[in-house]
């Protein structure tokens, strides 16, 4: 792990103790197996470094030094301008240029993923980063095909992860990768994760942003959440907020960017992925399980929201 000062503590020890849970489960799952991983902290300093949270942390070594074997070489994302700063350090974005070109795997947390841009190893790939820097990895590096809704991304032996926690999401898609996908689960559960997310889940969610709404729009997006096998239409949805169709309209758009109907659609959808990574019902079931009136009517919403059907989503996504 390449860190430096200001860097984002949790990008850095989210994705760590995954491996070293990773290690650990495997060592109680098989006594006396050696660790399935060994991690080291790399820095252009021997000395402490001071973290965006105040925590100090000390370098195993220069990455100049970097082992010959190492397999995996994570950039994590920082605050303010550390990011700005240490893509300023023409010496260490060649390092990481050239370094990139001998390890295996080579994946950023967060904004590290402006680094990768920066020292030229995302261009023609898919990538991502922390939402907020969306628009800066688009504008200033127009060769990156960024995918601004995704949790993580995986082209050719780079690797991006969005924002912050999703560190550790892509921590444990490395895992599944490496040791299967009974491991990841083990390891997300003792991390106490709901699930192992997929790559292609969105680091945005309806419901939380709901939660930004005032509070009647707040309460009806979560009466909608859990109401999704019933019949929803404008009008429904207007009189219990005791507006009328036109009224209820106009200002959902105004609070929620997207229609009501549109955004019934996108929460059905977003119910229907977790079905379809992890239990077996058939895309029927699924469908009439998330309020769509037909397995048809899902796989369209899938093709507008996703560019995927239902049957592609699951053939990508579903634990293995």
């Amino acid at each position: 792990m390449l860190v430096y000062p200001q860097a984002q503590s949790l990008d850095i020890s989210g994705p760590l103790e995954v491996f070293a849970l990773a290690s650990r489960q495997a060592q109680d799952d098989e006594p006396g197996r050696a660790p399935l991983y060994r991690t080291q902290v790399l820095a252009a300093t021997d000395k402490p470094v001071e973290l965006a949270s105040g925590m100090r942390l000390l370098p195993d070594t220069h990455y100049r030094d970097m082992p010959n074997e190492t397999d995996t070489l994570l950039v994590c994302g920082g605050m303010g301008d550390a990011v700005e700063r240490v893509r300023a350090d023409t010496n260490l974005v060649t390092w990481l240029h050239e370094a990139a070109q001998r390890v295996p795997r080579v994946a950023s947390i967060c904004s590290g993923a402006l680094l990768l841009a920066e020292a030229g190893l995302l261009d023609g790939r898919e990538a991502t980063t922390h939402w907020s820097d969306i628009r800066e990895l688009r504008d200033r590096y127009p060769a990156v095909r960024v995918l601004p809704d995704a949790i993580y991304t995986r082209d050719g032996h780079i690797w991006t992860s969005a924002g912050i926690t999703t560190g550790m999401d892509l921590a444990l898609a490395m895992v599944s990768a490496d040791h299967g996908a009974t491991l990841a689960l083990k390891v997300a559960r003792r991390m106490v994760m709901a699930n192992k997310r997929s790559g292609g889940q969105s680091q945005f969610s309806e419901q939380l942003h709901a939660l930004e709404q005032p509070e009647h729009f707040a309460s009806l997006a979560s009466w909608i959440g859990e109401n999704l096998r019933r019949r929803l239409d404008v009008g429904i949805l207007a009189d219990r907020l005791h507006m009328s169709p036109r009224q209820f309209t106009r200002r959902f758009g105004a609070h929620f960017d997207v229609t009501p109907l549109k955004y019934i659609e996108r929460l059905r959808v977003e119910a229907a992925k977790p079905l379809l990574e992890s239990t077996g019902k058939d895309i029927k079931r699924v469908a009439d399980e998330c309020g769509f009136p037909s397995d048809e009517a899902m796989r369209r919403a899938f093709v507008r929201r996703l560019g995927s059907t239902p049957a592609e989503y699951r053939a990508r996504f579903a634990a293995k």
